[in-house]
């Protein structure tokens, strides 16, 4: 903006100015007229005579000192000269270099706002323009004089800026602080605070807060409080010296505590460059857009990191079950988040505090309170630094304290370890907190943080004996009716193969009722990798086959007279499913792949004798039925168990030395499998478990403990040579 633009819109006045400036966005700087007459107020307080004005901008608070007759402002930027002395005809505006301005005579009034944010070349070191004005403006001060600075709150708080804060402290006094209402300025969130220094010392600081940007050079009256000198030495910032946020202190002074890190580990998220978070990875790069109301979200812009080697910090990273996340920006109840182990790895970068280790489950019991969330957040606003989103560090975090139940009772307070506990378990930690109780009910109202997390996991153990009595109940009657249909179906006078069908139909339709959740079956996936070490090898239907079926021998067992023919037809699903993907669909996919007129490479196997029968009766069958599948979709290549054992026993018969289509088959086979997987002695254990088992859970007839149990060991040998004898 320009001297002849203000003429030609007849602005010749502040007062103008400013109507103007709030109006437009001219990009150009302007002092809020209420600011800079409190700050002129100020710097008039003890009648100076003189006053300097280092990087005075446009005048704007030398033209509100009407009371101090010598008077300089000076300012770096010429145009902001130019139009300062349009606007103030009268006063006296310097282009310098503030920082170089050397007067014959020192002032009793030093008014200064540094530029925010910048930083200047000084003998080869970038430093904070804040350090080299403030320090400047002292300089300029005569021994009764008065200095007035608009600073940003970081100036307040920053261990960049403690030694100047000491040497204002030691050298001079800090006579005000007075915290400034957010977006004070226009196009900036920086929050800022006035300080007033005199040369003398001081005993206590006054400190004020302004709440409403409308405010008016009269606003300040009595202070809010004041702050010994002495206790000013860590930071001066408002929110942490202000007594109503220091209440929580009274809620610990009577109980026993301990800080954080007494507790848990506690680690800082990491960074990473931009070129190592990518589209795909390893590892979710966890942002707050992940956490919604305590729960870990994935989105369509979420980022991944992927790389060969991490350091200590970025391993330190890496999400552990039970780790407390805590955003260092904008907390509340839904922004903590406790991890579990998912299949999605998580690492969690700068902005987040992780809080591990043993007692992390305490800690998010008492986090989960609202008397613990509150007094929680209490210390974490009145220790968070920062001028524009108010952060807290590691280093302040660690000291904020936590009440605890004795140290011999805090798993008590484990959510995660009620959720594993039994029934009979869950009753003694119920006796458990019902004596606490009443050892807690009577004490102190500054011990009832206490209380509460003992009455909220006192309702959280009810509450799980209480889901626990209702589950197994309808687990009960969920088994009960698949009981029943087992029986009636057994009862059908249908082939064996039709009877196991329709069993499989009920167990897939009950067993849908019964596990709504897959944690349910986390616990039996953990118990097959134990003896199974090729469990990720196995299909997906497998995967879930398997759990399922221990599943149900545990929950079936509890009931009288238990039939464990359902446990037994849902583990063979699952080898029937191995056989069926690994062998018999893959090879009927490589038909295809190679296109293979099988009517003409198999010939023989379609063709028939002079007698008008197939020269081979088992494998014209099986010639048939890939053709069948070849008309179908993939999900319809269907071979039974029964079929595909003996399948494959015709390949070690004299029938596959001149059927083109088993020659082909078993060599498809043993693309994929060791011979072994051919041995006679390997398919018979197959047809045992299909007749003594599988079928006979068909019939209408008991499978026993001592069956089922024969059958599990039978089971888990098969299984474990059939991929051991996989090709990977």
């Amino acid at each position: 903006m320009t001297i002849e633009e203000l003429k030609s819109k007849g602005i010749t006045s502040f007062e103008k100015v400013a109507d103007y400036l709030s109006r437009s966005n001219t990009g150009l700087f302007f002092l809020p007229n209420n600011l800079a007459k409190l700050v002129a107020v100020l710097a008039q307080k003890n009648n100076p005579k003189s006053c300097i004005n280092l990087n005075s901008n446009l005048g704007e608070i030398l033209s509100n000192c009407t009371e101090i007759v010598n008077k300089v402002g000076i300012d770096i930027n010429p145009q902001n000269i130019e139009l300062a002395k349009y606007l103030n005809p009268s006063l006296q505006f310097e282009n310098l270099d503030p920082l170089s301005y050397n007067p014959e005579t020192l002032f009793d009034s030093v008014i200064c706002f540094p530029p925010l944010g910048q930083r200047v070349q000084i003998e080869g070191r970038r430093v904070k323009s804040e350090q080299l004005y403030l320090t400047k403006s002292l300089q300029l001060l005569n021994e009764k004089g008065c200095a007035v600075f608009i600073v940003a709150n970081n100036f307040l708080t920053a261990p960049a800026f403690e030694e100047l804060r000491n040497t204002i402290l030691g050298k001079y006094g800090l006579d005000t602080v007075i915290s400034l209402p957010k977006g004070i300025l226009r196009n900036t969130g920086v929050e800022l605070s006035i300080l007033v220094v005199n040369h003398n010392k001081i005993e206590a600081a006054k400190y004020y807060k302004i709440k409403d940007r409308a405010f008016s050079k009269s606003t300040l009256g009595d202070s809010d409080f004041s702050v010994l000198t002495d206790n000013l030495v860590e930071r001066w910032d408002y929110n942490f010296h202000n007594p109503k946020n220091r209440e929580y202190e009274k809620e610990l002074k009577n109980q026993e505590t301990k800080r954080i890190d007494e507790l848990v580990e506690v680690v800082l998220g990491t960074h990473f460059s931009k070129e190592e978070i990518k589209e795909e990875g390893d590892f979710l790069w966890l942002t707050s857009r992940n956490i919604s109301n305590g729960s870990l979200i994935f989105t369509d812009n979420d980022k991944l990191v992927s790389k060969k080697e991490f350091s200590r910090r970025e391993q330190n990273a890496i999400l552990q079950n039970g780790d407390i996340l805590i955003p260092r920006i904008q907390r509340n109840r839904e922004s903590f988040y406790v991890h579990t182990d998912s299949e999605q790895r998580v690492i969690a970068l700068q902005h987040f505090i992780i809080l591990r280790g043993k007692n992390a489950d305490y800690v998010a019991t008492f986090l989960n309170t609202d008397n613990g969330i509150k007094l929680f957040n209490q210390q974490i606003e009145r220790h968070a630094r920062g001028s524009v989103i108010p952060t807290i560090s590691i280093s302040d975090l660690k000291n904020i304290e936590i009440p605890i139940l004795p140290i011999e009772d805090l798993e008590l307070a484990s959510k995660r370890k009620l959720k594993k506990l039994s029934y009979e378990e869950l009753l003694a930690i119920k006796d458990k907190y019902e004596n606490l109780k009443k050892v807690y009910q009577d004490t102190k109202d500054s011990q009832r943080q206490i209380l509460e997390i003992m009455q909220q996991n006192h309702s959280e153990v009810m509450s799980t004996m209480g889901r626990i009595e209702n589950k197994v109940d309808d687990i009960n009657s969920i088994l009960k009716e698949l009981v029943s249909d087992f029986n009636s179906i057994k009862e059908l006078p249908r082939e064996v193969d039709e009877r196991i069908n329709r069993l499989n139909e009920s167990l897939d339709s009950k067993l849908d009722k019964l596990i709504s959740d897959q944690k349910q079956l986390d616990f039996y996936i953990t118990e097959i990798k134990r003896w199974f070490d090729f469990y990720d090898l196995l299909e997906s239907k497998s995967k879930k086959y398997l759990p399922e079926a221990e599943y149900i021998f545990d929950h079936i067992s509890k009931l009288e007279n238990p039939d464990y023919s359902p446990f037994i037809l849902q583990y063979c699903r699952a080898l029937e499913n191995e056989l069926l993907k690994k062998i018999f669909r893959a090879y009927v996919q490589s038909l295809i792949d190679r296109e293979m007129e099988i009517t003409k490479v198999f010939e023989w196997d379609f063709g028939r004798k002079e007698s008008g029968k197939p020269n081979s009766e088992n494998t014209f069958k099986l010639a048939k039925h890939l053709q069948r599948c070849l008309k179908k979709s993939k999900e319809e290549w269907f071979f039974e168990l029964g079929s595909m054992e003996v399948n494959l026993r015709y390949l070690t018969g004299k029938t596959a030395e001149k059927s083109p289509l088993l020659i082909d088959l078993k060599t498809f086979v043993l693309n994929s499998f060791e011979k072994e997987i051919l041995n006679i002695q390997y398919l018979d254990e197959i047809k045992t478990i299909i007749r003594d088992y599988r079928n006979q859970s068909a019939h209408p007839n008991l499978i026993d403990t001592e069956k089922a149990l024969k059958f599990h060991k039978e089971m888990k040998e098969c299984l474990i040579s059939l991929m051991e004898n996989y090709k990977k």
